[in-house]
């Protein structure tokens, strides 16, 4: 640049941001016209128009009293709650706290603020204890104490256990209240994600390769050499951090080598989270976790969490529960066919007093007529003994099977099946085979039940009476996945869940009676 380009470019930049006087006082000017055109708020609160307004002070100190019939309506959810919990024995809670030491938040403080959390579908802590400090409903139940997310969750981690009692309380105050009939109860199941992802599920062939990249990883680590770039602190935490690694997959692919299986997979994450398939088709670490359900006002009055699928062994133990829990027996019990085996059909009709309604996996097929593969009902009985296949042609009787438990399965192959118009649609191998078991009976038996226009009615309402639960708890309250990791911390958070479900119940059907309990 020229000395005279430097000196034109200097007066231009001279010119552009110096302010003179006059600008100055034209400034001036114009900010003492603006501030004078406006009204003084602070001295009146608004315009000069109209001033007939309440007074209107942030600064001012307020206060409020925090009671039922001025803090919340008396009818709130939250008030009704409330008045549930009192109503509780809390001596379970009370005996883990210890008489020395600072002083801790009231148990029944802490209920209250968690079980309404779980009734307005916050599951989180975090949440919760930002409801104590924002809502006016969380911040009556817990009387303007604030205790902070880790408190609430410490407290839900530490009475784990008394749950399932403080659940079979409330079920005997719906029992008290008349809001169960024992007429029906529908048992069903549903699969919830844990707290892991897929990618962290491993088999031991996918933990061997893992632990020989990181080995190898770690190796080469190790060999490198500090620089400039590359400090000593550096390398020492990646060591760190490749060492923790290896003693984890070391110690998950003992557990897999103990089990035996190639292909068994185990989550890193949430080892106790089993591989399950949902609806959608997804495979996803789960827990499944079964209700069994009153049909007046729809009280859950059983649980049960599993690691696996629906599983006939899991439909006794859940009724039994129910029984338990309410000290009555409901008349009949409703279940879908994966509650359903031969050993199950045979032990409620023989021991049980209830009335079960549970189809066979086959049972649907089998009131198709002309579609599908034909169910073994299509092979009838000759007067020999044997067996005749759909065709009318005689099946060949090749051996039996005896049981330890007594049953025996008796094996037929078809004679005529080469050739045969209806083939298609009863095997796709050379010869169609059946077996017979002893226990067929009992099978029928609850076929034709079934079949029954009294069974049809009843069947016809377990969906109604079941799902609508499992549509709650995902679609309304979000609970899709867990919040908690393992199977005793997954299964309480399920009773939790059934809490809210019967507490919601208890509010919307029984109101008036709940609130006169305070006045007693």
């Amino acid at each position: 640049m020229t000395e005279t380009q430097a000196e034109r470019r200097s007066a231009i930049n001279h010119e552009l941001f110096e302010i003179t006087d006059e600008i100055k006082a034209a400034m001036e000017k114009a900010r003492i016209s603006r501030t004078n055109s406006f009204p003084d708020v602070k001295k009146t609160g608004c315009s000069d128009e109209k001033n007939n307004f309440r007074a209107y002070d942030q600064n001012q100190s307020f206060f409020i009293t925090v009671t039922k019939d001025k803090f919340l309506d008396g009818g709130h959810p939250a008030a009704i709650i409330d008045t549930i919990i009192e109503r509780l024995g809390l001596e379970s809670l009370y005996n883990y706290y210890s008489n020395e030491g600072n002083q801790a938040y009231h148990p029944k403080m802490m209920l209250k603020i968690l079980f309404y959390g779980y009734y307005t579908g916050i599951m989180s802590c975090r949440t919760i204890w930002d409801s104590v400090i924002n809502r006016s409903d969380f911040m009556y139940l817990a009387a303007g104490q604030v205790p902070n997310f880790r408190t609430i969750n410490d407290f839900r981690l530490r009475h784990l256990k008394g749950l399932p009692g403080l659940f079979t309380q409330i079920v005997l105050l719906c029992k008290e209240l008349d809001m169960l009939d024992f007429e029906h109860m529908a048992v069903d199941g549903q699969k919830i994600q844990a707290n892991a992802s897929y990618k962290n599920s491993k088999n031991l062939k996918g933990i061997k390769k893992e632990y020989g990249k990181i080995k190898e990883g770690l190796e080469k680590l190790l060999e490198k050499e500090v620089g400039e770039y590359f400090t000593t602190d550096t390398k020492e935490k990646r060591i760190s951090v490749l060492a923790k690694k290896l003693d984890k997959l070391g110690s998950f692919q003992k557990k897999l080598e103990e089990l035996d299986d190639e292909e068994k997979r185990i989550n890193m994450v949430d080892p106790d989270a089993a591989i399950m398939t949902h609806k959608d088709g997804q495979k996803v670490p789960s827990y499944s976790h079964q209700s069994g359900r009153d049909s007046k006002c729809g009280v859950v009055t059983a649980v049960q969490s599993t690691q696996n699928n629906d599983i006939p062994e899991d439909i006794l133990p859940i009724v039994d529960q129910s029984i338990d829990n309410t000290g009555e027996k409901h008349d009949k019990v409703t279940a879908d066919c994966g509650f359903c085996n031969y050993d199950i059909l045979q032990k409620v009709e023989d021991e049980r007093e209830e009335d079960f309604h549970i189809p066979d996996r086959r049972f649907s097929a089998s009131q198709k007529e002309g579609k599908g593969k034909f169910p073994i009902d299509k092979f009838e009985k000759d007067g020999n003994g044997g067996y005749n296949c759909p065709a009318g042609k005689p099946m060949e009787y090749k051996r039996t099977l005896a049981f330890d438990d007594g049953h025996t399965v008796d094996l037929y192959q078809g004679t005529g099946c080469a050739g045969c118009p209806l083939k298609k649609r009863c095997t796709k191998g050379e010869k169609r085979n059946i077996n017979i078991d002893s226990r067929t009976p009992y099978r029928d038996i609850m076929r034709d039940k079934l079949k029954s226009e009294e069974g049809r009615e009843v069947y016809m309402k377990r969906q109604g009476l079941i799902e609508p639960v499992h549509g709650d708890d995902q679609k309304n309250k979000g609970w899709i996945q867990h919040h908690l990791r393992g199977f005793e911390k997954a299964s309480a958070e399920f009773v939790l869940m059934r809490i809210a479900t019967n507490l919601a119940l208890m509010v919307k059907h029984k109101e008036k009676e709940i609130l006169a309990w305070a006045h007693v």
